[in-house]
């Protein structure tokens, strides 16, 4: 297979909050056939079973429930026979065993494909459904969203092969997006996991990567325009 059937032939499952208002914005991948480390994920050295490889997913949504820009991942291994041997997902800058058939709720993959649960509002990658209750304030942060936009790591000056941040938002542009995600998209989850989605549509990371800064500044701009601002 090349590298994006992989990709396509092991996309997880997502399951989000029926009452999730925030959409899946873009899912981008890169294959490891060797250990080396994440692009995406900073600070991440990618392991890759000998014989076989780690699909790195990385899924972009235009906000988190606390600020505008996020980028959440996922992360399938494989043997050299193509059979999952492990799966994790990112959790707030950290990450997490995806495959726990003792916990409750969880579900097996499903022909290849790993189920995740997405916590409301945050996204971060989840076995279960109630894993989502391990966050501190997981419910309130949804209830009183609101926050400034983010510089993730891949685009701040740290990371960036400028070394510079790749955008820069102004005070207003931080205004906008609290105001909006307060007043927008502010919400309570329902605890149900019954919306599913399994991206059908994928591009490489290095595509996403080029593409995120003008999304950001395109949004902020949306924002400027809407609160009479330009």
């Amino acid at each position: 297979m090349t590298d994006l059937e992989l990709a396509l032939r092991y996309m997880p499952i997502l399951h989000f909050d029926a009452l999730e208002p925030v959409a899946l914005h873009t899912t981008a991948y890169t294959v490891f056939h060797t250990g080396a480390p994440s692009v995406s994920f900073p600070g991440r050295k990618i392991p890759a079973l000998e014989g076989g490889c780690t699909i790195e997913y990385a899924f972009f949504y235009l906000y988190d429930i606390e600020h505008m820009y996020d980028l959440e991942h996922a992360w399938i291994m494989l043997d050299a026979q193509g059979e999952i041997r492990d799966a994790q997902g990112s959790f707030h800058g950290k990450y997490l065993n995806l495959l726990v058939p003792e916990m409750a709720g969880y579900l097996p993959p499903e022909n290849g494909h790993v189920h995740v649960f997405v916590q409301p509002g945050k996204h971060a990658m989840l076995a279960t459904p109630c894993m989502t209750m391990l966050f501190p304030g997981w419910k309130q942060c949804c209830e009183e969203a609101g926050g400034p936009v983010l510089i993730g790591n891949p685009f701040s000056a740290r990371f960036s092969p400028t070394g510079k941040d790749l955008f820069v938002p102004t005070a207003q542009d931080d205004a906008n997006s609290i105001r909006f995600l307060h007043e927008e998209l502010s919400f309570v989850p329902s605890m149900d996991f019954s919306h599913t989605v399994k991206p059908q549509e994928v591009m490489t990371w290095q595509e996403l990567y080029d593409l995120i800064p003008g999304w950001i500044a395109q949004e902020c701009a949306r924002l400027r325009e809407r609160y009479g601002e330009v």
